[in-house]
């Protein structure tokens, strides 16, 4: 069982198939609709800086505020978090991987509405793929909306020949039982320029005839599982593009229209000073000409400075004319910076993540308020989160039984995101010691809770210090 698995997870890369050619080949039904197809591919091109509104010859440039809302969320929800599988040294050395890296999938998953993660066996260690929105293909759920079949992609140019595996998992929940399925296809590539647009199928072939696919099975299955052997990542809140769909919508969904304008705001108010740079109109006449250019000869360094005109033209006789425009600045950044408080509502971000944090009001009531809205916008993911690594501990636990690296069905998993979004951690630090200093708390719970240790590790230290008299600080 479980060298197939590794076979199989090894080599899955992550490609873009049109939705009718998977349901063709496996003879099944793809659960996402044209519309839910059409507003991944929008997210991907807004996160990666390609959205249709973006125009080079206008001046209208991406400022990534996507990408900046996903990370200035992400961060907050990792800044403090500490997760360990506390029953299983070689589990939690695997786990932590995934842990290390969960500020970067996680903006990838609320970039494009959600991420599937599945664990998969490489010489006796156990990895993470992450498998964004735009390479994912959910097949079935249940009426909780977990996901609980999938297509997965990969597709290999060799030659004149595109090959493609379609990968196909499946879970039974009455039988507890998950299954794997493998095909794979060859077509010629006619456009060898562009293969990694390449997304005809062609015709099916033998497993065997592609080196990397050698000895795979085409249908496989694992017993006595109680859980899908991957996993999926939604961002919290209603999908209102597909409401039936069990995936999710991007932190910034509702912003999209807000950060159309901002770009194109932020266009104007850098045109605002191109436009009226200050300038010198001066004629020809005033300039000495360079004998082998013939060009006027501008002061050395001021060539930005003076525009030239013919004299013979002007009516007024004025051999020079400063232009030099009142700035209309401050008008244009006030708006953008109201797009960006506008955006930040939308998001469920405090004010002053991506405005101007000098224009932002500071009232009491205010700055709890902006808090509290980002703090419902976190809590919400991290409890995702939470329900999403106890699936993946799950399925690293029985590939780990596999290898014969665990005796236990059941992992003991501790997660702790911290609480500094509402409650300033270096003041709350100094509240608690001077509870263990007056007695009102147990110097092992502060250890714990600031230090890291386990219960048992904070009670055996505590016990240490005071038998060979250190005194607690």
């Amino acid at each position: 069982m479980f060298n197939f698995i590794k076979n199989i997870f090894e080599r899955i890369k992550k490609a873009m198939f049109p939705v009718n050619d998977i349901k063709k080949a496996l003879n099944i039904d793809i659960a996402i609709s044209s519309e839910m197809a059409n507003a991944i591919e929008e997210w991907k091109d807004i996160f990666e800086n390609k959205a249709y509104w973006l125009d080079e010859e206008k001046g209208v440039f991406s400022l990534e505020i996507a990408s900046a809302v996903c990370k200035e969320i992400a961060d907050t929800v990792t800044s403090e978090v500490t997760s360990k599988i506390t029953d299983n040294d070689y589990l939690d050395e695997q786990y932590q991987y995934l842990i290390d890296d969960m500020n970067d999938w996680l903006q990838l998953g609320l970039a494009k509405g959600g991420i599937a993660i599945k664990p998969y066996i490489s010489n006796d260690e156990i990895i993470i793929d992450y498998v964004q929105a735009d390479s994912f293909y959910p097949v079935e759920y249940n009426n909780r909306k977990l996901i609980t079949a999938a297509v997965f992609v990969e597709q290999i140019v060799k030659g004149d020949y595109v090959y493609s595996r379609l990968e196909y998992q499946k879970y039974f929940a009455d039988k507890k039982k998950h299954i794997f399925i493998n095909q794979a296809f060859r077509k010629r590539n006619d456009n060898i320029n562009d293969f990694s647009r390449f997304k005809d199928l062609g015709n099916e072939i033998s497993l065997d005839e592609v080196e990397e696919w050698q000895g795979m099975e085409p249908y496989f299955e694992a017993n006595n599982i109680k859980r899908p052997l991957f996993a999926y990542f939604k961002v919290p809140g209603i999908n209102n593009i597909d409401s039936s769909s069990p995936l999710g919508i991007p932190s910034y969904k509702k912003a999209i229209p807000l950060i159309k304008e901002a770009d194109t705001q932020y266009s104007r108010y850098i045109w605002e000073f191109e436009g009226g740079e200050l300038a010198v109109d001066a004629a020809e006449d005033l300039f000495k000409v360079d004998n082998r250019t013939k060009e006027p000869k501008l002061p050395q360094g001021k060539k930005r400075l003076f525009r030239q005109y013919d004299a013979e033209v002007k009516e007024d006789n004025n051999f020079f004319k400063v232009f030099a425009p009142t700035l209309r600045d401050s008008n244009y950044a006030e708006g953008f910076n109201n797009i960006l408080k506008r955006i930040e509502f939308n998001c469920g971000l405090a004010y002053g993540d991506l405005s101007d944090p000098q224009s932002v009001d500071k009232t009491a009531t205010e700055i709890k308020s902006s808090k509290q809205r980002k703090y419902t916008t976190v809590t919400g993911i991290q409890d995702n989160l939470d329900k999403l690594l106890k699936h993946v501990v799950y399925i690293m636990n029985v590939y780990a039984i596999g290898l014969h690296k665990s005796n236990s069905n059941d992992v003991s998993l501790e997660t702790d995101w911290g609480d500094s979004i509402l409650v300033d951690s270096e003041k709350q630090r100094n509240i608690d010691l001077q509870e263990v200093n007056a007695g009102l708390m147990p110097e092992w719970k502060y250890k714990v809770k600031w230090q890291g240790m386990t219960e048992d590790e904070a009670k055996a230290e505590v016990k240490e210090t005071k038998k060979i008299g250190i005194e607690f600080e």
